[in-house]
């Protein structure tokens, strides 16, 4: 069996993949172009891939192609419908990452809520030891206890994210397609007016993209900590940059964009020099536990499918 990795630099250097040799030839790549996808991938008999993008034209011509394994939970770079069309197995690893994004989460809010940023530049900027003050207040933080927490997507990230949140002191409120007893769930709109913090946690799809547009960041209290942790898409971005100038958003994180990375004319570049903003770059889900995690998932997944096993196909109506 020939298995062809084809952005290593996506999943890290610190990652060792002696586990796939056990079935077959294993070959890396650090990154694969549209342009060098078919030449590379055109023996393969198995794909490793994170961030590449498969479409109905290479898998039309994939002959020998039978397993994509997905290093993510999302796989909405794999033309999933094509792929069954063409036989293709497509295998994702759920569930991998939760604690990950979820520290990356609160670490997020944290930041923004305390205004750490500020403070320790008050610090390193030389000011605290030249004003000869002992401490200093500014700009004015808050504690947790009573504030509004609202969740947008409660799977296992978005649960994870609600216990963190509880343990300071928060309250929390959930919006999810399906209600749930043990957490007040409300309605989009209802849980924008209500939140003294957002984050999202969903997946992308018809229903989610641009969910968070002018209008529902119109009914956002003004102040309110924003943090996006699902996909770029479930923002109109323009909308958010905008509104974090105006100083509706009061602060804004995200680890996620429409287009990774992206260029200098996107609406975010506006904000980059910003105290109250803190981008990352698409790291969240990343944390070495959580990739090891992945990877032996993903060994899990091939050899279930060599024993002729479903496990994780995506492909197949009904698998997650």
């Amino acid at each position: 069996m020939i298995i062809k990795v084809l952005d290593r630099a996506a999943m890290g250097y610190d990652l060792s993949f002696e586990e796939l040799k056990k079935f077959g030839d294993v070959v890396i790549y650090d990154n694969t172009s549209a342009d060098e996808l078919q030449k590379r991938a055109a023996d393969a008999e198995v794909l490793v891939i994170n961030k590449v993008k498969i479409g109905r034209e290479f898998l039309a011509d994939a002959k020998k192609l039978k397993l994509i394994c997905v290093f993510a939970t999302g796989f909405d770079n794999v033309d999933i419908k094509a792929a069954k069309e063409f036989g293709i197995a497509v295998c994702n690893v759920p569930a991998y990452s939760r604690d990950s994004v979820a520290l990356f989460t609160v670490a997020n809010v944290l930041y923004l809520f305390t205004h750490l940023k500020e403070y320790a530049r008050h610090v390193t900027s030389g000011k605290y030891t030249e004003e000869g003050k002992a401490n200093s207040l500014i700009p004015v933080y808050h504690e947790m206890r009573g504030k509004v927490w609202g969740i947008i997507g409660f799977g296992n990230i978005g649960r994870a994210v609600a216990k963190a949140a509880e343990a300071l002191g928060a309250r929390v409120i959930v919006n999810k397609r399906t209600p749930i007893d043990d957490y007040e769930c409300v309605d989009l709109d209802t849980l924008c007016e209500s939140s003294d913090i957002i984050t999202i946690h969903c997946p992308l799809n018809e229903q989610t993209r641009g969910m968070i547009n002018y209008d529902r960041i119109e009914k956002m209290k003004t102040g309110v900590v924003l943090v996006n942790e699902a996909r770029g898409a479930v923002l109109d971005e323009e909308a958010v940059a905008n509104s974090v100038l105006l100083g509706k958003i009061g602060a804004f994180g995200s680890d996620v964009y429409s287009v990774e990375p992206f260029d200098k004319k996107h609406p975010f570049t506006a904000l980059l020099e910003l105290d109250n903003v803190c981008l990352t770059p698409h790291a969240a889900w990343g944390a070495y536990e959580a990739r090891v995690r992945c990877l032996n998932i993903i060994s899990g997944n091939i050899q279930a499918f060599v024993d002729g096993k479903i496990q994780n196909r995506v492909d197949i109506i009904g698998q997650n």
